[in-house]
């Protein structure tokens, strides 16, 4: 990959800015991850945002099949993505996948750049944004695992987690982003549900656990909850470590 200099005077930028790479293990998903990403960087011109290399891999071994049905471990997989992409000048990588990082010791270790951890940003934001009651929206496999339940209780939070059947619901609004890229009539009724459950646990804050349910935000806003985006906290954590010069971050 060719090394470019920056120009000088107008063409410029800060000669140790770094190099974001993404391992992409979900299409949507990594857009979306790329779109909060470009979001939070105030450009007039193309060079202003950092260089990217992007690895959408569909490839790899499903994380929920792994968890749900033994099927292969992805982290051999994304342990060498990482590398890869740090061989061709990424400085920083990150997974927009929230279950992928119920092995983030397994990939992360050893690996030779920095790698934000996107359930550690969620809960930093949630915390930055005054947070007191959250639910997290996560896989079914997240949700087995109590990742996000013991990462809220941790920073200080009140877990308020969704009922077996609620947690049904936002899988199904997962898989419909998955294959559509958004959901239908039955998903808004599926989230009307999950709006009462909100409601009735006095929840104030929904951590959108699941890097296909950053659309639900404006919903979510509209009701009157604050949602906190792991996509969106994934995006300012690799921003961060990318070293970009003051004032230009929204």
């Amino acid at each position: 990959m060719p090394k470019i200099a920056p120009l000088g005077g107008e063409v410029d930028w800060r000669p140790n800015e770094g190099t974001l790479g993404i391992v992409g293990v979900a299409p949507w998903a990594t857009i979306d991850f790329c779109r909060a990403l470009y979001h939070e960087v105030r450009a007039e011109k193309d060079w202003h945002y950092p260089r990217v290399l992007l690895d959408i891999n569909t490839k790899l071994p499903s994380r929920g099949r792994h968890f749900q049905l033994g099927e292969p471990d992805p982290s051999p997989a994304i342990a060498e993505t990482i590398k890869e992409l740090h061989k061709q000048g990424a400085t920083v990588v990150v997974v927009p996948c929230n279950t992928a990082h119920i092995l983030y010791n397994r990939w992360s270790q050893g690996a030779p750049v920095p790698i934000p951890n996107i359930v550690h940003e969620t809960m930093k934001l949630a915390v930055a944004h005054g947070a007191k009651r959250v639910t997290a929206f996560v896989s079914s496999s997240l949700s087995a695992s109590g990742l996000y339940n013991s990462a809220a209780t941790d920073h200080g939070l009140v877990d308020c987690p969704l009922a077996p059947e609620g947690n049904v619901l936002v899988s199904g609004l997962i898989e419909t982003v998955k294959v559509h890229g958004g959901w239908d009539d039955d998903g808004k009724v599926c989230l009307d549900k999950l709006l009462s459950f909100l409601e009735a646990k006095r929840v104030d804050t929904v951590l959108l656990g699941c890097t296909e349910l950053s659309m639900l935000a404006p919903d979510l806003r509209a009701q009157g909850f604050v949602s906190i985006d792991s996509n969106l906290a994934l995006a300012r954590a690799a921003l961060a470590q990318l070293d970009l010069p003051p004032g230009r971050l929204k």
